[in-house]
């Protein structure tokens, strides 16, 4: 017989995420001295990604689930090759694979404005209850957003939390607006001249109209936060 918590991740982006939970119990199943039956409990977590920009598309957003302490970036140092290949490309296929990653799940499709995407994460008794999401901003040049190393394993029934998330620059190519994948442009690169090689909050997109050469227009911009998270 499976004893059920069923929580609930919901999000609202670019991006929100709202976390509640309600209870769940298999009452068609009762077990007896006689049944003998293993008793496995699980909580189900529902997560919902929706882009609230105005143009910006995020690409495959791949949502992960490991053990505390372990952070796929960190503000003021240096990114990963596998933030790097996301944050200019959308690649996430480097960054599902780190060391220490136990489950990850990645949307077939990028999520467009005004659209959402939802995953449902099932974890058995025992397993790891810290999760991290990561996409790209298509039209930029390396920027990303998401959450890192957040336990989801403290929700308690009816409970929430919100907070308000930021999109980082990877710091690892330059902000020339020319090369973009949203525009056709070169994605990774392994080349990190012109830029600080640091993540750092992400200071927004200009437009043709402000920076010469660049393919961008009025409905790339945005403004930090872009996204809040509940739960």
């Amino acid at each position: 017989m499976k004893n059920l918590k069923k929580q609930k991740l919901v999000g609202l982006v670019a991006l929100t995420t709202l976390l509640t939970a309600c209870d769940y119990n298999d009452s068609n199943a009762v077990a007896s001295e006689e049944d003998n039956i293993e008793v496995v409990a699980s909580s189900i977590y529902e997560i919902t990604l929706t882009n609230i920009t105005q143009g910006q598309i995020f690409s495959p957003p791949a949502l992960t689930t490991h053990q505390a302490g372990l952070k796929l970036w960190q503000a003021g140092e240096s990114a990963s090759l596998a933030i790097e290949a996301l944050a200019e490309g959308g690649d996430s296929s480097q960054l599902i694979t780190i060391s220490g990653i136990e489950n990850s799940q990645v949307s077939p499709s990028a999520v467009v404005p005004g659209e959402s995407y939802n995953w449902t994460l099932e974890l058995a008794e025992g397993s790891a209850t810290n999760i991290s999401l990561a996409t790209m901003l298509i039209n930029t040049n390396d920027g990303f957003t998401g959450i890192t190393d957040m336990d989801i394993s403290s929700l308690s029934l009816d409970d929430s939390y919100q907070k308000m998330l930021t999109v980082y620059d990877a710091g690892t190519e330059e902000n020339d607006e020319i090369e973009v994948p949203g525009s056709g442009g070169e994605a990774f690169n392994a080349s990190r001249s012109g830029d600080v090689d640091r993540v750092y909050a992400h200071a927004g997109v200009l437009t043709e109209h402000e920076l010469s050469g660049s393919v961008l227009s009025a409905e790339h911009k945005f403004d930090n936060p872009v996204r809040k998270i509940n739960y």
